[in-house]
């Protein structure tokens, strides 16, 4: 008789990651201007959210640990954006992103802001 594998809540591990990297305000702004802007430079982020970089490190750690950003170095300047799903639950939380930045009043004029105003 084969045994089936053993099953644990281990296998949501990634998927809680996921999940719990958008459950704050600032990470939801944060990562709203980086679906926007498609690429987004760390210092463009304080003026438009008012946030001490301090704060700003802190939330694109975790959004970055997460498995949600990416990161590009250019001089002093660090560029994020958002990966490319790497599976279905990946691609599920970024649709539900997607669908929040469309969605929030606050979001949409953040990106305004970050449309209208050069800040870096």
């Amino acid at each position: 008789m084969t045994s089936s594998p053993e099953i644990s809540e281990e296998s949501l591990t990634g998927t809680a990651r996921l999940t719990n990297a958008l459950c704050d305000p600032a990470r939801l702004r944060i990562a709203n201007l980086i679906w926007h802007g498609k690429e987004v430079c760390n210092c463009q982020i304080e003026p438009i959210t008012g946030y001490l970089p301090s704060k700003i490190s802190r939330h694109l750690s975790l959004l970055k640990q997460a498995g949600l950003l990416s990161e590009r170095r250019e001089g002093t300047f660090i560029y994020y954006r958002l990966k490319e799903p790497a599976g279905t639950i990946h691609a599920a939380v970024l649709d539900l992103l997607s669908r929040i930045c469309e969605s929030d009043p606050l979001l949409q004029a953040d990106r305004e802001i970050l449309d209208r105003d050069c800040l870096c």
